[in-house]
């Protein structure tokens, strides 16, 4: 008979063997190693790795919400090159006042003079505050930048043609759903400057404008706009931007919320080249979010002493604001990889990048372990990592995920997660293992549960298992307590990593292994 238990040390994996079947022993009263009746063992068996290219992946937020929105170009010639971009809607919530914004001459005694003076996509990056500047200002460090920061990035803002639809079109009674690879209208450039490219930096807190001041002459007044975080600032074509947003303001277009959706569809921010840097935007941020700013000017002037002639009073500088929000859609223009992997390798890269199927058993091996009656004390898949190919883990996928695909008996796979990655959570693994000079190793399954429940017939389905990219939070089976089974099919982690694969002969100890360790009565 097979007993499943929990992954636990041996020696007390043995302990409660013998409590749970004391009659087996004849001498109960002295400890594990002195037992005649039961010897322990393990073995090793050998797996098949197949790649797998991965052509697309879901990227909305319709049902999920997408935390990472990466932008820019990423190049490495043992992986997919990525091209990251992004379409989005902005927030609009309520007719904006005429007296607030409108440019208008007042007839009383105080007249107001509006004049727009930047329109700038503003782009917040993920960063740490890791102290202050020797001024005083806060310093940071960007987060999880990929690729050369040096190399110029080319970013173009189009204007959005494409409806993006909550819900389905041929069926409105469900969800809509838009992969990686979606194409959408590019309506017009909105650039100012039509080659425009970025470098990310963590200095790049600030954004210098020249304000207008006018009573018949011109004044430049400039001002620095302060943000709690880095960004990046998207100049975009003021006389465009006016005649599209400022001269539009009280018409119908911006009576609703649906009025203004439907004229105005969104942004489309599209990085272009074949190598530069990538980085993760915080557009979620509520401190910093990310958003379409106005900045004008308002310059007021009053009669003096009741005469037809103005005398400057004062000048506000005012900003409105359209964030992005609603419906987001990332966009992963992949290419191939320049260097061909290795002999007995295989890569693993998120986003639209590429996974394997690992098969662990067929049916003639799973009725030769199920005939051995073993108590599986410990099982796990172990995958080491190409040193010669990866050097660096802070650009290394930090975990790796492992489920299932099982045939839902209509002719497709439903990716679903092994009872280990519920059950065992805590224990299930995955992450990077570094060596003692922090060197990265390998990564580790514990799927202890899942074999046990096929030596005793608990189910029957051998499967290949599928790895992947492990993405956070879409690929937990509980997320607030609630348990999924179902594995989704989101990522936005763009990292890959180079893995030895089972031939023996190729990588010896470092093969990619199934150990099984085991009690057996004697």
């Amino acid at each position: 008979m097979i007993r499943k238990i929990g992954v636990l040390g041996i020696s007390l994996l043995c302990f409660a063997a013998i409590i749970s079947c004391e009659k087996d022993f004849s001498d109960i009263g002295s400890s594990v190693v002195n037992n005649t009746k039961f010897e322990t063992g393990e073995i090793l068996l050998d797996v098949e790795i197949t790649p797998v290219d991965i052509s697309s992946v879901r990227a909305d937020n319709i049902v999920t919400p997408t935390n990472e929105y990466w932008l820019g170009v990423y190049k490495n010639d043992n992986y997919k090159s990525i091209e990251s971009s992004f379409v989005s809607q902005l927030l609009y919530s309520s007719p904006i006042k005429t007296e607030d914004i409108k440019p208008a001459i007042n007839t009383g005694e105080i007249d107001s003079v509006f004049v727009l003076d930047k329109v700038i996509l503003k782009l917040p990056y993920t960063a740490t505050n890791i102290g202050k500047e020797s001024d005083g200002k806060p310093k940071f460090r960007l987060d999880s930048v990929l690729g050369n920061p040096e190399i110029p990035t080319s970013v173009k803002v189009y204007r959005n043609g494409t409806y993006l639809n909550t819900l389905n079109p041929s069926n409105p009674a469900v969800s809509n759903d838009f992969e990686s690879n979606a194409t959408y209208i590019e309506s017009e450039l909105l650039n100012e400057d039509a080659v425009f490219t970025f470098k990310p930096s963590p200095k790049d807190t600030m954004l210098i404008l020249t304000r207008n001041i006018s009573n018949g002459n011109t004044y430049k007044d400039t001002i620095k706009l302060d943000n709690k975080a880095p960004f990046l600032s998207v100049p975009l074509n003021m006389t465009r931007m006016k005649e599209l947003f400022w001269d539009k303001l009280q018409d119908t277009e911006f009576s609703s919320f649906e009025a203004f959706n439907d004229y105005f569809r969104g942004l489309i921010v599209k990085s272009e080249g074949t190598n530069g840097a990538m980085v993760p935007l915080n557009i979620l941020g509520s401190s910093s979010s990310a958003t379409l700013d106005f900045y004008f000017t308002i310059t007021t002037f009053e009669k003096k002493d009741g005469q037809a002639s103005l005398a400057l009073k004062d000048t506000l500088a005012r900003t409105l604001s359209f964030p992005l929000s609603g419906m987001r859609n990332s966009i992963y223009k992949m290419s191939p990889k320049v260097t061909p992997t290795p002999t007995n390798n295989f890569t693993i890269q998120g986003t639209a990048g590429n996974a394997a199927t690992v098969k662990i058993l067929d049916n003639v091996k799973l009725q030769e372990l199920k005939a051995n009656n073993w108590l599986v004390n410990d099982a796990s898949l172990t995958f080491y990592i190409n040193q010669n190919i990866n050097t660096d883990k802070n650009i290394l996928p930090q975990r790796l995920f492992l489920y299932q695909n099982i045939d839902n008996g209509s002719g497709g796979l439903t990716p679903t997660q092994i009872t280990d990655a519920y059950k065992e959570a805590a224990l299930f693994g995955g992450n990077i293992e570094l060596t003692d000079d922090d060197k990265p190793e390998k990564y580790n399954f514990r799927i202890t549960d899942y074999i046990s429940d096929l030596l005793d017939g608990t189910t029957n389905d051998i499967s290949p298992l599928t790895l992947k990219v492990y993405n956070n939070p879409t690929d937990n089976a509980t997320i607030n307590n609630v348990l999924d089974v179902n594995v989704k099919t989101y990522n936005w982690n763009p990292r890959g990593v180079t893995l030895l694969d089972g031939n023996e002969t190729a990588n010896t100890t470092k093969r990619a292994v199934l150990k099984i360790s085991y009690s057996k009565e004697k």
